[in-house]
């Protein structure tokens, strides 16, 4: 099992409620990098957690995470979901607590 900070495994758990749809606008030019999904992305007071790129990053780069790309109404956007790994993984923090 790779070594997740607080922050990695916080945003692995939300990719994993079935509520969760997370993309990011891949288009090039106005709405490029534009976020979707986060608006659930928040604690038990409902206030929004920072959302950092390399956090994403590390998940995909450790097999937890992966994208696909999709073109909703012609634009491109990346949409993440977890891995079987990712799913593992999560099931093994539930247990663990």
């Amino acid at each position: 099992m790779p070594k997740l900070t607080k922050e990695q495994m916080r945003l692995l758990i939300w990719l994993s409620y079935s509520a969760t749809y997370f993309e990011i606008c891949r288009q090039v030019g106005y709405s490029y990098r534009q976020v979707n999904g986060l608006k659930s992305y928040v604690n038990k007071d409902g206030v929004p957690y920072k959302f950092d790129m390399r956090t994403l990053n590390k998940l995909v780069n450790e097999n937890l995470v992966q994208s696909e790309i999709i073109y909703p109404y012609g634009v491109k956007h990346e949409h993440y979901f977890l891995t079987q790994a990712g799913q593992v993984y999560v099931s093994m923090l539930a247990i663990s607590k």
